[in-house]
């Protein structure tokens, strides 16, 4: 495993940090993830819009682990819009 801020590393699982920005939409929320490209979604609500955006997150973290290739993270993290707050979730690959 690369030495990278964004990993937490907990006994032998890996996980990572995930940073959402969620805004409201008229439709719902809008839900992108800060520190990967690439992954965000529209949704009813913020808890569907995230339930969507971890497995992706997962999925696309993963690929870039099985592929032996580093991931790009995008640092700094993308920044939140004045209409945008902020979610830290850690995930377990």
């Amino acid at each position: 495993m690369h030495d990278n801020p964004l990993q937490i590393t907990s006994q032998e699982i890996p996980t990572f940090n995930c940073i959402v920005h969620v805004s409201s939409t008229p439709d719902g929320v809008k839900a992108r993830v800060a520190n990967l490209n690439g992954i965000e979604f529209d949704a009813t609500d913020e808890r569907t819009a995230l339930s969507r955006i971890v497995p992706a997150f997962k999925a696309s973290v993963q690929q870039f682990l099985n592929d032996e290739v580093e991931i790009p993270w995008q640092e700094p993290p993308h920044p939140a819009n004045g209409d945008e707050q902020t979610r830290f979730i850690p995930v377990h690959l």
